[in-house]
């Protein structure tokens, strides 16, 4: 069942859109708001309420969010919901920056114990480029959901942006390894084994 609500999750644009044809903001946003609590629920054994203090009131704002739009049926509501998780996101990781260690790092110790102090910077120096993105991504998701069309908010926010986090993880995948040649691993290690060999040492 978890990778259906991962899928729903990400196709959230494009149900929003299709939703909108047969039923009113005002019938759709507690549909939401009822499947976001569902999901946050079934995954509390995965550390969904680790952060309480985080998860918590995204929680009361979902609420909120989702009764404005209800009682003035606007459907510009459900649009900004993709900006919303954005800003979690944002939250999460400019904490860790101010609360160290980055989350970047945090997961990279999942695979790595033993991280240099220049890995550490890099690490820290990731994480702010993540917020950035998540700023400008809600930025641009706010504005579609006021000044465009459905089907453009739609475009962006379920294809465009997925594909520019794409970009994101790939290039940094890529120079991450460029810079630091250290291998643990992954799929990818072979290939990238003959680009960027592994530097000797003493």
């Amino acid at each position: 069942m978890r990778w259906l609500t991962v899928v729903l999750s990400l196709a959230y644009p494009l149900l929003v859109l299709a939703g909108l044809k047969w039923l009113d903001p005002r019938i759709l946003g507690p549909l939401v708001l009822l499947f976001v609590v569902g999901r946050v629920v079934s995954s509390r054994q995965g550390g969904a309420f680790r952060q309480p203090v985080l998860v918590l009131p995204a929680l009361v704002l979902l609420v909120l969010w989702i009764g404005i739009t209800s009682v003035f049926n606007d459907a510009r509501g459900l649009f900004v919901m993709p900006a919303l998780i954005n800003a979690v996101l944002l939250v999460t990781f400019a904490q860790s920056l101010f609360r160290p260690p980055s989350l970047v790092e945090t997961l990279a110790r999942l695979r790595v114990a033993d991280l240099s102090p220049a890995e550490v910077s890099y690490c820290r120096a990731v994480t702010r480029v993540w917020c950035a993105f998540f700023a400008l991504n809600g930025g641009v998701i706010v504005w579609l959901a006021c000044a465009a069309s459905a089907e453009q908010w739609a475009l962006y926010t379920g294809c465009v942006s997925y594909l520019i986090i794409g970009a994101l993880f790939g290039a940094e995948f890529v120079y991450r390894h460029y810079r630091f040649r250290r291998y643990v691993g992954s799929p990818a290690d072979p290939l990238l084994k003959r680009f960027f060999p592994p530097r000797e040492t003493s």
